[in-house]
């Protein structure tokens, strides 16, 4: 990976874990146990996802099923707690499948998803 290429993924990282923070799906760990700054999933984003996964357990050694079951949090969260219209919701989830890395859109939704998957697999 070029030096171009890794700053950009650092900051499309960043934005990614930035948004994430401001729609209240990801928070700062405020408790005292923590030895270092860290974030993990809001209590609201986790009842959501855990909705979504009928077994835990199983579900750790399924990658795919955990990035399903993330994305679809995603949307779910988008249309309960943000407020975003539900055909909204509906059109951007068939969107994102239909046009999948060909669209801007697609890309930033793999990006969060991949984050949300990265901090639950450090908790």
């Amino acid at each position: 990976m070029s030096e171009s290429n890794h700053e950009e993924t650092l900051e499309n990282v960043a934005t990614a874990i930035e948004d994430l923070l401001r729609m209240g799906i990801i928070k700062f760990d405020d408790s005292s146990v923590v030895e270092r700054e860290k974030v993990i999933l809001t209590a609201k984003f986790s009842f959501i996802l855990s909705k979504l996964m009928t077994d835990p357990n199983a579900m750790k050694e399924d990658q795919q099923a955990i990035f399903k079951a993330l994305y679809f949090a995603f949307l779910i969260y988008l249309d309960e707690e943000l407020k975003l219209p539900r055909r909204l919701a509906i059109a951007l989830g068939n969107d994102i499948e239909k046009f999948q890395d060909a669209s801007e859109l697609s890309k930033s939704i793999r990006r969060y998803v991949m984050v949300l998957y990265n901090i639950l697999r450090e908790t």
